[in-house]
């Protein structure tokens, strides 16, 4: 087994994290895998695989149509930048951990915004 992770800046990888919770939901490490399997045998696994698949296509953002101002790509929240992205003035919440995840509907508005480009 290897314990090198090779950088390369012109490829991407993928790793799954085990991480199991005890009675006092603190995350314990299991493990990192790699070459996590994308197999699904559940119908919620399959749900949880394909939302990933489709924020990492997103964030890639092959068809160049991200604008470079997004607060939120996907399911994450861009920190990137040097800046901490502010939960909205309704929020009682000061993070954006554990809150809602409105990555459908900000897929639905990439969509518009990219049939607008090629209109």
């Amino acid at each position: 087994m290897s314990k090198i992770i090779i950088n390369d800046k012109h490829c991407f990888e993928l790793y799954g994290f085990d991480v199991l919770l005890d009675d006092f939901l603190k995350p314990w490490l299991i493990e990192i895998n790699a070459s996590p399997s994308m197999t699904a045998n559940t119908p919620t696994d399959y749900e949880t695989k394909i939302g990933l698949l489709e924020d990492v296509f997103t964030i890639l953002d092959i068809e160049k149509i991200m604008t470079g101002n997004e607060e939120q790509i996907g399911g994450f929240d861009i920190i990137c930048r040097g800046t901490t992205v502010k939960p909205s003035s309704t929020s009682s919440y000061t993070t954006h951990l554990g809150c809602f995840n409105n990555r459908n509907q900000q897929l639905k508005k990439l969509a518009k915004v990219t049939a607008a480009r090629l209109a």
